[in-house]
Order: C-alpha cells, then structure tokens, then sequence
C-alpha cells in the first residue's frame, strides 16, 4: 500500500519545498524560491512520534533505480561470522544478506577461518580475495591483512544490518551491478600512516567502496572511520549513486593510537614521523592529526577519463567531521548536495598550532572538474577554508574546468559567517583558483529528476540530534522497506 510521507515536526514551523522534474539538457537555470533563514523554534520533546518514512526513500539518484525489498523471501541469508557471509556472496540467487555481528575481513584472519574448515582464498575468489596491498607500518593490520569484497555483476543485492554491525579490515569492490543496497553499517580500520610519501597516501588503493561500470547503488546510515585512500571512489559508467543519512566521522580512536604508539616505538625506522617529533609536535598531537581524512570522494578517478559523463551521485543528511579534501572531487558528472554539515574546526585549530612545521594541511571542499556539475542547498560548511574548486589541473585549458551552484548554504569561517547564494554579489561561495567560472548546467538532466525535499539549515542541527545519522539500532524499523513511490 502506497506510504504516505509526512514530514517531521521539528519542520512544520519552517519553509517547505518538493523539488522534482525530469528533463533533458538545457542551460536554463532550474527556479527555486529561496529559503529564507529563520531563528528555529523549539518543540517539546515527545510531542510528535518520529517519522521514520523519512528513511524508506533515498530521495536521490538511486531512487531511479532502486526498488522494494520488503517481500523478497528467497535468498533471504542472516549471517552471524565471516565465513556465512562469504557463504551467502558465493550463492548468485542471495538477494538479502542481514548481518547480524561484527565482521572482521582481514585477508590474514579470513585465510585462518578457512583454513579450519579445510578451504581456501581460492574457493572464495570471485567474493573474496586478498588485497594487493598489504599494510607495511599498522601493527594490527599487519596481522590481520587487508581483503577485498567483491559484488561483481550482481544485481537486487542489499547487504544490511539491524544493530548496525561493524565491518572491519576490508574495503570493497561493486562492479558491474545494478540496483545494490548498503544500509546501516559501520565501516573501520582500513588506514596505516604514510612514511613513503610523507601523507600522501598514494601506496595503498585502500577505499571502502569502489564503484564502476554499475546502476542504481544506495548508501545509506552507514559510519565511515579513517581509510588509507577515500571513503567511496567512483570510475566509469557509475550512474545514481546516493549517500545518505551517514557520519563520517574522523575522529581520534584506538586504531589511530596503536598506529602513533607503534611508530614511537620504531621511531629511528621511519624518518619522516621522526622529523615531525623533532619539529615539537606532540604524539597526543599527531593522534588528532592522524585521524583527520585526507581524501573523501573522487568521481571520475583520472583525468581525461572515458565513461564519466553520466556518474550521478545525490550526498544528502551527512554529517562530516574533518574531512581535508574531496566533499567530493568530480569529473563530467552531475552532483546534488543538501542538508549536510561539514565541520572542520579541529583541522583549523591544529594548523594554528603546528603552522611552522612540515605537517601537511589541505582544507578544501567541493571540487567540481572537467565540466562537471555540483550543486548544493541547504547545507553548513564550518571552517572549511577553501569551499570551492573549480579547477585542479596544470593544464588551464577550460575543458578542465567545473561548474557549481550553491544556494541557501552557510559557510562559517573565522572571521564571519556567510549566508546565501554563490550568485549573489560578494558572495563567499566562491572559488578560489584563478581560473574563471563556467556557467552552471546539470550534463545529464534540465533539472533533478527526482523529488526531495528542503528545509531551513538553523533546523539541521536539530534535525541530526532527533534524528540520528550513521549505524545505529531502530526499534520496529524495516530496513527492507523503500518506497518507490517518491523519484
């Protein structure tokens, strides 16, 4: 029976709009009544229930393609260790896999569960497989290993979990695939600190998803911790892609100490964290450092790459603690953003303190390239220096240059706050490379092709506090459920 959505009461107080119209390609500007920023109103607390079919669409991209998952009964596999889950991935009829524990998919640790059943990698290798990269400096990824999961050419597959598992020691591979679901799950300790090439993390092709040559791929109320590369790549012919209701949260923890702690204890081995201790810089201070992210998404992941053009990825309800770089980094494509929250303040304070030491800093946000398109509303950049992008190649040639709108954003720095749109007259929204701006147009729509709806930022903040984003656990909640109705 069709759901009808309603809308959450911290909202009702606020300016609502419904966007959605499919068309094709036009220079036109689409028209959208500007929101105009309000002081929030403050609800009592259990007055409304929570609205929980504000999770049953994706309200991006994917909603194009994905579909209901609510009556599938074949192929149905709870997995509750490494190996059922492997299990359930060799079998090309599974179409639900619900994880029901934390999952540890080392190549080491995988390789040794099997051994115990008489099997091997080998047996596994069309799911399964070592990384190519092995860890060199982590002490704990150096026993566990590192693996790849791979969803190859598979199609109706949601991989989910209920409590909000954890999965750890893997990043993983969707190729060829079509209408993939990946729901509240937390992903971890996939990082190693970078004395080859002194933080920039070019040896390790470590993301937690690469998509290609794939359709129609929902992310959703996932935890993203540290990873070695990015957080999810996109190469060609990726297309309604949508990352939603997710925390990407790079923060000090355990892994990132026993990295620190395990250099301090080799210190004379690696030079380059021996050079930062002589320049004054604490190791307290190098386990904050080390946890900021230094690469969030790429969207095209070279340049003058073939199959770009239609990469199409919605990032809505994020919440973003410091991330250096890419929020994202686009290639041809097309990229909506709304109500998310970038913080980067902890970035800012540790550069004050460690600005005359060789300690790397990036700081930067959108990063539209190669006549790709972004556009953002209705969203919060804290301290994220240099928003905008638009251009990041030696070559100054205009074909390498990207094209964005922003509209009812706030970007708050150190000196003011700023409200407003990138085509208003001294807007901050601007780039700060000193290639000229192109004119704004979507390259595969006239206009965004699905419905969503916008609210007031001063409300997002509240928004996240009643309604968490990351893994966590929902009571009466069906994960299964998606509401086609709304695209």
């Amino acid at each position: 029976m069709m759901r009808r959505l309603t809308i959450m009461f911290v909202f009702l107080m606020t300016t609502i709009i419904l966007v959605g119209c499919e068309g094709k390609l036009s220079t036109e500007e689409p028209t959208i009544t500007p929101i105009i920023p309000t002081e929030p109103i403050k609800s009592q607390p259990n007055e409304t229930p929570l609205d929980l079919s504000l999770f049953e669409n994706s309200f991006g991209f994917s909603s194009l393609i994905v579909t209901n998952k609510s009556d599938i009964i074949d192929g149905y596999y709870e997995v509750e260790n490494e190996i059922e889950f492997l299990n359930a991935l060799m079998d090309q009829d599974t179409k639900i896999i619900e994880i029901k524990n934390d999952l540890n998919l080392g190549s080491f640790e995988v390789e040794n569960m099997l051994e115990e059943q008489n099997l091997s990698l080998e047996d596994y290798r069309s799911v399964y497989r070592s990384h190519s990269r092995q860890a060199l400096l982590h002490p704990i990824l150096k026993e566990t290993g590192v693996g790849i999961v791979r969803i190859v050419l598979r199609d109706d597959l949601t991989i989910f979990s209920k409590n909000g598992s954890t999965i750890r020691h893997t990043s993983f591979l969707i190729d060829g695939s079509t209408n993939i679901v990946i729901r509240n799950l937390e992903f971890a300790d996939l990082w190693e600190w970078d004395e080859i090439d002194q933080g920039g993390f070019k040896r390790n092709d470590w993301d937690y998803f690469t998509v290609e040559k794939s359709n129609g791929i929902w992310f959703d109320h996932l935890t993203f911790n540290q990873a070695y590369d990015g957080i999810i790549d996109a190469k060609e012919y990726s297309e309604n892609m949508t990352l939603s209701w997710s925390k990407l949260n790079f923060k000090p923890n355990d892994f990132i100490k026993a990295q620190i702690d395990y250099l301090e204890e080799n210190i004379e081995d690696n030079p380059y964290y021996k050079s930062l201790r002589d320049q004054g810089v604490s190791t307290d201070d190098l386990v904050i450092y080390s946890s900021f992210q230094k690469k969030g998404f790429n969207l095209g992941n070279s340049t003058d790459g073939e199959g770009y053009e239609p990469i199409t990825m919605t990032f809505h309800h994020l919440e973003v603690f410091n991330l250096m770089d890419r929020m994202p980094r686009l290639r041809k494509g097309d990229v909506h953003i709304y109500h998310i929250i970038v913080d980067n303040q902890e970035i800012v304070d540790l550069r004050s303190k460690y600005s005359n030491t060789s300690l790397g800093f990036i700081n930067q946000g959108l990063i539209p390239t190669e006549q790709g398109a972004i556009l953002m509303e209705n969203s919060i950049f804290k301290y994220v220096t240099t928003p905008i992008k638009n251009h990041q190649d030696s070559n100054q040639d205009s074909k390498y240059t990207g094209s964005y709108l922003i509209r009812n954003s706030e970007l708050v720095l150190n000196y003011r706050t700023y409200f407003g749109d990138s085509t208003d007259s001294n807007s901050l929204w601007v780039h700060t490379n000193p290639e000229p701006s192109i004119e704004f147009q979507l390259r595969n729509y006239e206009e965004i092709p699905y419905q969503y709806i916008l609210n007031d930022i001063y409300f997002l903040p509240e928004t996240f506090a009643i309604y968490p984003t990351g893994h966590q656990t929902i009571h009466d909640f069906d994960w299964l459920y998606i509401d086609t109705n709304l695209h």
